[in-house]
This record gives C-alpha cells, sequence and structure tokens, in this order.
C-alpha cells in the first residue's frame, strides 16, 4: 500500500460549515463560498453541515453569491469547521482500490463526534477502512511520492514511536521521519509551512536565517533535499498575535484541485510569489482571502479535504 500525495488527481472537494463561534468570528462562511465559487469548474464540490445550521449556510450563498446548484449539501456535520481534522487520509492497497485510515482525537472537545463523522464518512466512500488506533491528526502528515513526513510535536513523545510503525509498517515504498514542526506555530501543523504541490516538488515557508522559525524548518527541508525533492521557497509572514490570537498566516495552507490550486492570499504584495511557483508548475491559480480565517489558525487546507479520483465510489480506478 502507498498514502495517496494530495496532488494526485481529485475528484471532490470536501467541506463543512458550522454556525456558531469560527462563522461569526472569523467568517468562515464567507472563505467557504470562495472556496466553493473557485473550485466548482475544477472538482465536484461537497458540504456537510448539520440541518440546525442550513438555514444560515444558505444565507451565507446568498450573501456571497453562491448557487446552490453549484454543490451537494448533506445534513451531516462533524461539528467543526476544521473538516481535515475528521475526515480519513487515503491510501491506495496493493489491489488498487482506496482504503481510509481511522484515527482517533482525544483532544478535542467534540472527539467522539468528530471520531463518528470519519467512520460514517468512509462508509459513504465506500472504501475499505483501516483502523490506526492511534490519536493522530492528518495535517501532522504531508506525503510526496517516496517521503512522507511526520510532524514530532503533533503527536506525544509517548505515541511517536508507535505511530511511525504503524505507518512505516503499513506503507513500505514510502519512508516516515519525524520533523519538528515550526517554530512559534500553536498547531504544529506541517501545512502551515509545507505543501507538497507535484511529484517530488514543494512549497515551503522561508524565515530568515537564524531565526528559530529557520531553524525549526530546517531538518525537514534537509530530509527533502536528500531524497532529491525540488524545494521552492515562499515568504514566510510575521505571526499575529493579540489578546487570545496567535496565529501564523502562511502560504503552504493550500489545496491542489487537479489542475488548478486553491492558494491562500491576504492581500500582500508577498502572495504574488506563491502564485507565481504555481503558475510555472502549469496550475490555475484560484485566490482565496484568508485574512480573516487565519485568525483561527486555519486556511484553505485546514478547511477541506480531497477525494481522490481513483475512489471506487466515483467509478474511477488507478
Amino acid at each position: 500500500m502507498r498514502l495517496i500525495p494530495e496532488y494526485e488527481p481529485i475528484e471532490k472537494l470536501q467541506l463543512c460549515f458550522v454556525q456558531e463561534f469560527f462563522n461569526e468570528r472569523f467568517q468562515c462562511g464567507k472563505t467557504l463560498c470562495q472556496m466553493i465559487r473557485a473550485a466548482h469548474p475544477h472538482a465536484q464540490v461537497e458540504l456537510f453541515a448539520s440541518s440546525a445550521d442550513l438555514p444560515y449556510l444558505h444565507r451565507e450563498f446568498e450573501q456571497h453569491h453562491v448557487d446552490p446548484q453549484m454543490l451537494q449539501v448533506h445534513c451531516d456535520s462533524p461539528g467543526r469547521i476544521y473538516l481535515a481534522e475528521s475526515a480519513p487520509i487515503f491510501a491506495e492497497c496493493d489491489d488498487g482500490e482506496t482504503a481510509g485510515i481511522l484515527f482517533s482525537v482525544p483532544k478535542l472537545q467534540q472527539a467522539a463526534e468528530v471520531e463518528a463523522f470519519g467512520r460514517r464518512l468512509v462508509n459513504r466512500l465506500h472504501v475499505k477502512p483501516l483502523e490506526m488506533n492511534l490519536p493522530f491528526r492528518p495535517a501532522a502528515l504531508a506525503v510526496n511520492e517516496d517521503v512522507a513526513l511526520l510532524s514530532q510535536d503533533a503527536i506525544k513523545e509517548e505515541d511517536r514511536e508507535a505511530t511511525q510503525a504503524f505507518f512505516q509498517e503499513h506503507f513500505p515504498r514510502q519512508t516516515f521521519n519525524l520533523v519538528p514542526s515550526l517554530a512559534g506555530d500553536v498547531t504544529h501543523d506541517l501545512d502551515m509551512f509545507l505543501w507538497p504541490i507535484a511529484p517530488k516538488v514543494w512549497i515551503v515557508s522561508e524565515y530568515p536565517a537564524h531565526t528559530p522559525q529557520a531553524r525549526s524548518i530546517a531538518p525537514a527541508i534537509e530530509i527533502l533535499l536528500a531524497h532529491g525533492h525540488t524545494v521552492n521557497r515562499v515568504p514566510g509572514l510575521e505571526p499575529v498575535i493579540y489578546a487570545d490570537i496567535n496565529t501564523m498566516p502562511n502560504y503552504a495552507n493550500g489545496v491542489i484541485l487537479n489542475h488548478a490550486a486553491l492558494v491562500p492570499v491576504y492581500g500582500r504584495q508577498e502572495d504574488e510569489v506563491v502564485q507565481r511557483i504555481l503558475h510555472n508548475y502549469g496550475y490555475e491559480v484560484l485566490p482565496v482571502d484568508c485574512t480573516d480565517i487565519i485568525l483561527s489558525n486555519a486556511a484553505v487546507h485546514c478547511l477541506s479535504k480531497t477525494v481522490p479520483a481513483r475512489s471506487p465510489a466515483y467509478g474511477r480506478t488507478a
């Protein structure tokens, strides 16, 4: 088996809408509507929301010019906007079928709801469930061809060896390396500074030399270069810290949709750098304003999940 890199062909972009708090404070609905409008020509869009949240969702559609015909809405929800943390990790079995790795998320307040949603999603997609039986978050993993990186800071020290062993045992064609997360990032997620965009090609944030951020990123870059991968650097932005906000805006938290890329932007001159790199690799760039949503420590990748095109549920094979 092998883990499926997220730049490979996809069938669907999945999202989740929750009215309370995150939508009201960080305008999650506005960001989701941008993503829906941008993604619609490139992939099927599927959105999950509880029946109680549907009136608020349709109000967002009206306000931000989303035609409900652009997507399919399911009255189901994990209760959190960060769909990536509850959706399965997709893998390709030796027989060509798709598997969905299921994991526990004990740190979350809605841990039981999130885990149950992941199981329902695996059933809905008709993919093979693969039980990890360990606490994990998909954003603690970044995969590109033969190389996979695991955020050591997102995994409890007592679980690191077992987590690395699980992945190495089930996916022997890929090597799994524990690396530090971005210094100063409270999420400890790899998608806050690393983005695999094509086979053996990455976008990686860049910070001034000798800063804690630059030192923290160095081990991951060394591994990628040692495996012959190409690393494209993009500006690492200054943190936003005030009141209860502590976040690291970045350009790595994006999503590949076949020949297009949903890219976080912030209305800054630096936005052009990541867009130019993606253009050079043949992608149509679809900017998404993440100025508000990043204050919740999330951007495009955190809010979504892509379903591989080879999934039997959608009639594709490898």
